[in-house]
C-alpha cells in the first residue's frame, strides 16, 4: 500500500531523481535494474532490505511509469541479479551473459547496435539504460 502511495506522488517528485542522481555519483559505476513492478512478487521496500540483508547497497529507489528502478554497485550487480532472480522478480534488463576473457588486454564496449534485441529499433529499455549509463563527468 505504501508503494501505491509513493507511486500516486512520485509525479510531482524531483527529489528522487535527484538523490538517485547523487547516489550514482558517490557510489562510482552502477547498473540500474528496471523491474515491472505489476508482475513483481515483492514491493520496492522488500527488494531494498533483501539486497541490503545480502551486503548489496541499493539507492535511487524510484516507480516510473510501471517499472521499480533499483540501482546497485556494478561489481555488485551480479550477486544482486542472483538474488533477484533467486525470489521470483522479474528483470527487463539483466545484466549480460559473461564471455570468456579476450587474449588482447584491448576492452571494447558494445555500440547500441549489438545492445538491441533482435535486431528491433531502440527499445524503452535501451533508451533509459543509454541515459543511466552516460557519464556524467
Amino acid at each position: 500500500m505504501l508503494d501505491t502511495i509513493l507511486e500516486a506522488g512520485s509525479g510531482f517528485d524531483w527529489i528522487s531523481p535527484l538523490a538517485g542522481i547523487l547516489g550514482d555519483i558517490m557510489n562510482g559505476p552502477s547498473h540500474t535494474f528496471l523491474i515491472p513492478y505489476g508482475s513483481s512478487p515483492l514491493s520496492g521496500r522488500e527488494i531494498a532490505w533483501m539486497l541490503g540483508k545480502r551486503g548489496v547497497k541499493t539507492w535511487g529507489l524510484m516507480i516510473v511509469s510501471g517499472t521499480l528502478m533499483v540501482s546497485v554497485r556494478l561489481n555488485q550487480a551480479r550477486w544482486a541479479q542472483h538474488l533477484l532472480e533467486q525470489s521470483g522478480v522479474p528483470l527487463e534488463n539483466p545484466l549480460p551473459a559473461q564471455t570468456r576473457k579476450r587474449r588482447s588486454g584491448s576492452r571494447r564496449t558494445p555500440g547500441r547496435a549489438s545492445r538491441q534485441r533482435g535486431g528491433a529499433s531502440g527499445t524503452l529499455v535501451d533508451s533509459i539504460q543509454d541515459v543511466l549509463n552516460t557519464r556524467v563527468f
